[in-house]
């Protein structure tokens, strides 16, 4: 943390701090060391682990990227206090940010793991203080080719730029919006990004029109995912093997019911498995819903879109059994 009590109880950064003063937590008020080195930004760490309200073992990353946020947003105008203590949910978000607005927003800057459950408790805290609030993500939450819940369960959704998540540079000094987030099975995600460090800007990228559409498979997409399909039929494990059995009950020829339950396209982040397993469930005739592996998000609500993919892919295969 970069803000500790001294014994008289006055504030004072770790930067202004001398290491021949004793210092307190100011949530639990138990004594807190002073850290300072060549190699690390000043900060202020528990000597016991006994404190909920501050996380511990702050990295560099995190504690440069506080004071960069701070920074940002004061250049757009706004009153900033780090680790401000919110006493009606115990909570100290990293930044308490009043917009020029007027508007209050709790801004995080998350770079350690975080389970759903505890981003849950946490959000519901803001929400129930009427904060508004904002998670930027550190480097351990970088996309790669694949989507994990971890992940996913920070996305937001805009209109304008689709599913999306930002992230925050503390070396470089910008933001990065990876926006336009989709999947296709068994390849790896596509997005877009856009970088800035500019609040006013960012701001502006949101509100800006742009249409995101869900993009085609090349050619050659379409050979790696039929590879990667090759590979599933010939070790028959997992989802492909139930799929198998499941075909092999009805009398269907596998590789027409993948042929028709293949997405040509990619789609957005919805689910954490391969689509082709609940749809080959449905041309099945197995049940009418079946038990779909949705991410977990907290800041969207994916049931409108699960329920109008569903619908979609039932007119198709309504239109295909009537005229096939």
């Amino acid at each position: 943390m970069l803000y500790a009590l001294t014994k008289d109880s006055k504030m004072i950064t770790a930067k202004a701090a001398t290491k021949e003063q004793k210092y307190y937590c100011p949530s639990c008020h138990e004594p807190v060391i002073l850290r300072q080195g060549h190699y690390y930004m000043a900060h202020f760490a528990h000597l016991k682990r006994t404190c909920g309200t501050f996380s511990e073992g702050e990295t560099s990353e995190h504690l440069r990227g506080k004071k960069l946020l701070a920074t940002f947003f004061r250049a757009f105008g706004a009153r900033v206090k780090l680790e401000a203590y919110l006493p009606g949910s115990k909570q100290r978000p990293d930044l308490l940010v009043q917009l020029p607005d007027q508007q209050l927003l709790a801004l995080e800057y998350q770079c350690a793991p975080l389970s759903l459950r505890k981003l849950q408790k946490r959000s519901r805290g803001y929400h129930d203080a009427g904060l508004a609030e904002l998670w930027i993500l550190g480097n351990n939450y970088r996309l790669k080719r694949s989507l994990p819940q971890q992940v996913a369960q920070f996305m937001r959704w805009s209109k304008n730029r689709g599913f999306y998540l930002i992230y925050l540079d503390p070396i470089k000094a910008y933001f990065e919006v990876v926006y336009g987030i989709q999947k296709a099975d068994f390849l790896p995600l596509k997005y877009q990004y856009w970088r800035t460090n500019d609040v006013k800007k960012l701001k502006a990228f949101f509100a800006t029109p742009q249409k995101i559409r869900l993009k085609h498979l090349s050619l050659s997409e379409r050979k790696k995912q039929k590879y990667a399909l090759a590979k599933q039929i010939y070790y028959s494990t997992g989802a492909m093997r139930k799929l198998q059995q499941l075909t092999y009950q009805k009398r269907l020829k596998l590789t027409a019911v993948i042929d028709d339950c293949l997405a040509l396209s990619y789609s957005y982040p919805l689910y954490r498995t391969a689509t082709l397993w609940w749809r080959t469930a449905l041309y099945c005739d197995q049940f009418s819903r079946p038990k779909i592996p949705a991410y977990e998000l907290v800041f969207v609500d994916l049931k409108p879109f699960i329920e109008q993919d569903i619908d979609n892919f039932c007119k198709g295969l309504a239109f295909l059994k009537k005229n096939f």
